[in-house]
C-alpha cells in the first residue's frame, strides 16, 4: 500500500512536471537574420544562450533576436510591436520575452519586453544595454560580436534581478514593486537634487571660471603662436573676406588646436591658415562674387577645381603671396580649359589608333584570338571612362596649371599615358568579354548570378575578377571559377536563411511591456 501511495505521488510529481514546464521544439531557433548578417556560429550561440541560460531562469524566459535591412519607413517601435504580436516571445503566464532588433541600413536597434520584465528594464536607458565599444562593433560591421555582447548584456540583468529580487517574485508583484521602487526614486532625487542646489551656486562660478580660463589661455596662446611665426600676409589681414577675431575663434577650437599640434611651429601655423582660407574666406568670396555679378558656370568651375589638392594647394600659395585672386584664377581654369580640350580629343584620337595596332596575342589564349574586336572594343569603352574621370577630377588641369607638365610636353608624353591607360584597365576589359561569352553558352549560370541582390552579385564578381587570369583560362575555366563562387554564395545566403526556417513556436507572450530603443 505505503509503495503504491510513493508511486502515485512520482507519477503526479512527473505529470505536473509535463504540463507545467514549458516545452522546446527541439532545434528551435531564437534567431531570424533577415539582413544576413550573422554568420552560423553566432546563431547557434545565441541559440544555446536561450537554452542553456535564459531558460533556466524561473519561468523559462525567452530571447529573441532578429536583424532586418532596414525598417521600411516605420518607427522601429512599431515594427518590434509587430513582431511580437506575430510571434508571441515569452511564457504567456508570465509575459517574458524579449526582443533584439537590429535594423542594419536606418542603424537602430531597439530591445523589447513583455510586461512580466518591466520592474527590470523600465529604468535603463539604450547605454545601458549596448555601450559605446559596442556601438564601435557595430559602425565597423561586425555584427556578430555586438549581437553577442548585447544578447549577454540582457541576460546579465535578468540574472541579476533573479538573484536580488527573484523573477517569480517580479513576475507576481511586479507593478508593485514598480512603483515602491518609483517612490523611493522620488524621495532619494528630491533629497540628492536639494544637496546638488546647495553645491552648484558655489561650485558653478568656479567651474565656468575655469572654463573660461582654459578657452581664454588656449586663445592667447593661439594668437600669440601665429603672431611669432608672422605668417599671415599684410593683404590677408586687410581682406574683407578674413576677419582675424574669427580666425583666431577657429584656430583655438580643442580640435583644431590639437590637430595642428598647439601650433608650436611655423609650418603648423601655416597649415592650418590655408585650411581657414579653403574652408572659410574663399567660399565666402565665391559667395560675393555670385551676389555682385553672378557667374554659377565659372564659380561652379572654381568649386570643383579647388577639390582637387594639386590645384587648391597652388591657389592659396598664389593667393597668400598676393600673385593671384578668384578673378584670376577663374581665367587660368577657363584658359586651361580651353586648352585641354584639343588635348581630350587628340587622347580620344590616339587611343583609337594605339588599339588598331595592339597586339594582344600575349595576353590571351589562342583560342580566344576571334574574340580580339571585342576585347579592343572594351578596352577602349574603359580608357575613355577613365579619360573623363580624370578630366572631371580636374587632373589634367593640375598638372598643367601646377606647371608640372606644360601644354607641349603633355602632348609629346600622351602615347605612354594610352599606353599606360590601356595596361590599366586590359585585365577588367578582357574579363568582361570571357564573361560574356560564358553567359553566351551558359545562360543559366547568368540567370544564377542575377537572382542575387546587387551587393552580393558585386562581391560575387569582384571575387572571380580578383583570381582571373586570361592567359591560363579559357571559358571553361572561366566557367568553373564563377560556378565556385556561386556555389560559396548560395551556401552563405542558405546558412543565413536556415537560421530562421524554425524560428517561431514561442510561449504566447506579448508586446504589452515597453522597450529600449538606440541607435548607432
Amino acid at each position: 500500500m505505503k509503495k503504491r501511495v510513493v508511486g502515485s505521488s512520482i507519477l503526479v510529481v512527473i505529470v505536473m512536471f509535463v504540463l507545467l514546464v514549458p516545452q522546446k521544439v527541439f532545434g528551435q531557433s531564437f534567431v531570424k537574420d533577415n539582413a544576413g548578417v550573422l554568420s552560423a556560429e553566432t546563431i547557434a550561440k545565441i541559440n544555446q544562450l536561450n537554452q542553456e541560460r535564459f531558460q533556466t531562469l524561473p519561468g523559462s524566459p525567452e530571447y529573441a533576436v532578429v536583424t532586418l535591412k532596414n525598417l521600411d519607413g516605420q518607427s522601429i517601435e512599431t515594427v518590434t510591436n509587430q513582431l511580437f504580436d506575430e510571434y508571441s516571445f515569452g511564457q504567456s503566464a508570465y509575459n517574458n520575452g524579449l526582443v533584439f532588433v537590429f535594423a542594419i541600413e536606418d542603424r537602430e536597434f531597439r530591445l523589447g519586453y513583455g510586461d512580466g520584465l518591466t520592474y527590470i528594464f523600465s529604468d535603463l536607458s539604450d547605454d545601458d544595454l549596448i555601450d559605446e565599444d559596442t556601438k564601435d562593433l557595430l559602425r565597423d560591421e561586425d555584427y556578430d560580436q555586438a549581437v553577442l555582447n548585447a544578447s549577454d548584456r540582457v541576460y546579465e540583468e535578468m540574472k541579476t534581478a533573479d538573484e536580488t529580487v527573484g523573477l517569480n517574485k517580479i513576475y507576481a508583484d511586479g507593478q508593485q514593486l514598480l512603483a515602491e521602487k518609483k517612490a523611493r526614486e522620488a524621495a532619494e532625487s528630491k533629497k540628492f537634487w536639494l544637496l546638488f542646489w546647495q553645491l552648484i551656486s558655489s561650485v558653478s562660478a568656479l567651474v565656468i571660471a575655469a572654463i573660461s580660463g582654459v578657452i581664454g589661455w588656449r586663445k592667447r596662446q593661439t594668437k600669440k603662436s601665429f603672431q611669432a611665426a608672422n605668417v599671415i600676409p599684410p593683404h590677408i589681414h586687410s581682406d574683407p573676406a578674413f576677419d582675424e577675431k574669427a580666425f583666431y575663434r577657429w584656430a583655438s577650437k580643442r580640435r583644431n588646436y590639437q590637430t595642428f599640434n598647439h601650433y608650436i611651429v611655423a609650418g603648423e601655423c601655416l597649415k592650418a591658415l590655408k585650411m581657414y582660407l579653403l574652408s572659410e574666406v574663399i567660399p565666402r568670396q565665391l559667395a560675393e562674387f555670385e551676389r555682385i555679378s553672378p557667374q554659377p558656370a565659372r564659380n561652379q568651375m572654381i568649386q570643383q577645381a579647388l577639390k582637387n589638392p594639386q590645384l587648391a594647394d597652388q591657389f592659396v600659395q598664389e593667393y597668400m603671396k598676393d600673385h593671384k585672386n578668384l578673378k584670376i584664377f577663374g581665367q587660368e581654369l577657363a584658359q586651361g580649359h580651353d586648352t585641354l580640350r584639343t588635348y581630350e580629343t587628340q587622347l580620344q584620337r590616339q587611343l583609337k589608333e594605339q588599339l588598331r595596332d595592339y597586339d594582344l596575342t600575349g595576353d590571351i589564349l589562342a583560342e580566344n584570338a576571334y574574340l580580339i574586336p571585342q576585347y579592343k572594343k572594351e578596352i577602349q569603352q574603359l580608357a575613355e571612362e577613365e579619360i573623363q574621370r580624370r578630366s572631371r577630377n580636374n587632373d589634367y588641369l593640375a598638372m598643367l596649371l601646377t606647371k608640372e607638365k606644360t601644354y607641349p610636353e603633355m602632348v609629346q608624353t600622351s602615347s605612354q599615358e594610352i599606353a599606360s591607360l590601356i595596361d590599366s584597365v586590359k585585365t577588367d576589359a578582357l574579363f568582361t568579354i570571357d564573361l560574356h561569352e560564358v553567359y553566351k553558352n551558359h545562360p543559366d549560370l547568368q540567370k544564377q548570378v542575377g537572382d542575387f541582390s546587387g551587393e552580393d552579385r558585386s562581391e560575387l564578381l569582384n571575387n572571380a575578377r580578383r583570381e582571373y587570369n586570361p592567359t591560363t583560362m579559357d571559358q571553361s575555366l572561366v566557367y568553373l571559377l564563377l560556378i565556385n563562387h556561386v556555389t560559396r554564395q548560395e551556401q552563405v545566403i542558405a546558412e543565413s536563411k536556415s537560421s530562421d526556417s524554425d524560428f517561431g513556436g514561442f510561449g504566447g507572450g506579448s508586446s504589452s511591456g515597453g522597450g529600449i530603443s538606440g541607435s548607432w
